[in-house]
């Protein structure tokens, strides 16, 4: 065979080795909405006052502080199940659409160490909760009224995940992807009982900085929150792995200037 055809061989055996590696390579990506998202609320002092508050069904998402010196959180949680088995997950953005806010200042995200329920109270557009009722959760009960946080103000760990610089309203408000967020929707995917979501932490010193961000269920699909989640799939167990068109297009010309060479040669 000539250099040119062995060169031409060469190529054809390379590419049929790289193409499905390729493949394999290309990115997903899912956008997901929350499964329940929540406000707790407190006394900046640690009093009492609000530990029988709660907010789960209303349309908004509470952070930070009002004029009445209440602080609020907020929690959420998504549902992973809908990725695929052994994702490999590479990029995580949380984004809240923001409606109101009164100053400017920076969020962090915390990954929640205990269960949660939503619950049946609706806080309206106060910013101020309800009543808690029996599933509710407040700063005092992940699920109102029998079990309660290990800690005041939710069990989360202590390092935020990620952190947002949280400006003027209206704007959409995405927290940057970063290495702990990506590890803990990979953490989830490996043990789904582990997932009990994130609690999103404003600024909680001084007053009148509360911000607003639309919940699940606000009326306007517009403001709910989401997860985009952007992973790999891993090799399928088989070997045949269907090539695009493309890849099938350029086997097929190396091929064709194989023979055309063979021809000459010949």
């Amino acid at each position: 065979m000539s250099i040119r055809g062995t060169s031409v061989g060469r190529l054809a055996t390379a590419a049929a080795l790289l193409l499905p590696a390729l493949v394999l390579a290309q990115t997903l990506e899912s956008s997901l909405a929350p499964v329940a998202d929540a406000t707790i609320f407190a006394e900046q002092t640690g009093g009492p006052a609000y530990d029988a508050t709660a907010d789960g069904q209303g349309g908004n998402l509470w952070s930070s502080v009002i004029v009445a010196g209440a602080v609020r959180r907020s929690l959420l949680r998504f549902d992973l199940s809908s990725l695929p088995p052994g994702a490999q997950v590479r990029e995580v953005r949380l984004t809240l659409q923001q409606i109101r806010a009164r100053g400017v200042d920076n969020h962090t995200v915390h990954r929640l160490t205990e269960s949660w329920s939503e619950g049946p109270a609706n806080g309206g557009d106060a910013g101020i909760g309800a009543p808690a009722q029996a599933g509710d959760t407040t700063w005092t009960h992940r699920q109102w009224p029998g079990l309660v946080w290990g800690q005041r103000g939710g069990s989360f760990v202590a390092a935020p995940s990620t952190t947002v610089f949280v400006g003027p309203a209206p704007s959409a408000v995405t927290f940057p992807s970063t290495a702990q967020m990506v590890a803990d929707v990979q953490g989830w995917l490996a043990q789904p009982s582990s997932n009990h979501g994130w609690i999103v932490i404003g600024e909680e010193a001084g007053d009148s900085n509360a911000k607003r961000f639309g919940s699940r269920n606000n009326a306007s699909a517009v403001a709910w929150p989401s997860l985009v989640v952007r992973y790999e799939l891993p090799p399928p167990a088989s070997a045949d792995v269907p090539l695009p068109p493309w890849a099938l297009a350029l086997g097929a010309a190396l091929l064709a200037g194989g023979f055309w060479l063979r021809g000459r040669r010949g």
